[in-house]
């Protein structure tokens, strides 16, 4: 019995390490190393424009990121991330599909196409925004419209409400 316990759990544990090596896979055919690296400069360069006394302390930072903001560190968390949310069999579909011409087509294109979600969603909401100006006051709010002189997203003047 116990030997059979003791195998039932290898097989387990050979299991998870299989499962732990898909969703490392997917890790780095969706997150990518290179993208993950260039989002992290990014991000370090805005911390400093944001906060302009770092600035001389660049190479610290930098150093930090380099130490702390690995991407052996991001690419463990994404997989138990994928892990969290996806079976063995759903990672192991995604890796097949990520490692096609469409899948990496895919991961290309996946940051325009959320700025484009985004830019069609405002535009959507800045087209109809009159009609919301309208209920919020059949609703009792006192709010006015005005048209904006340019294309730019404006608010309502006044969104007080009684």
């Amino acid at each position: 019995m116990r030997a059979y316990i003791a195998v039932l759990a290898g097989l387990i544990m050979s299991c998870q390490v299989w499962a732990d090596d898909n969703a490392l896979q997917l890790a780095d055919l969706i997150g990518g190393k290179e993208q993950y690296q260039r989002q992290s400069h990014q991000v370090l360069l805005e911390m400093i424009r944001k906060q302009p006394a770092m600035a001389r302390y660049q190479d610290v930072v930098q150093r930090w990121a380099q130490e702390y903001l690995t991407w052996e560190r991001m690419r463990a968390e994404l997989a138990m991330t994928y892990q969290a949310h996806f079976t063995h069999q759903e990672i192991a579909q995604m890796v097949q599909f990520f490692q096609t011409p469409v899948g990496q087509k895919y991961v290309r294109y996946t940051p325009l196409m959320r700025e484009e979600m985004i830019r069609i969603g405002q535009r959507l909401a800045r087209e109809q925004q009159p009609r919301l100006i309208m209920m919020l006051q059949q609703a009792g709010a006192r709010v006015e419209y005005r048209q904006p002189a340019s294309s730019a997203t404006s608010a309502p003047a006044s969104a007080a409400s009684q």
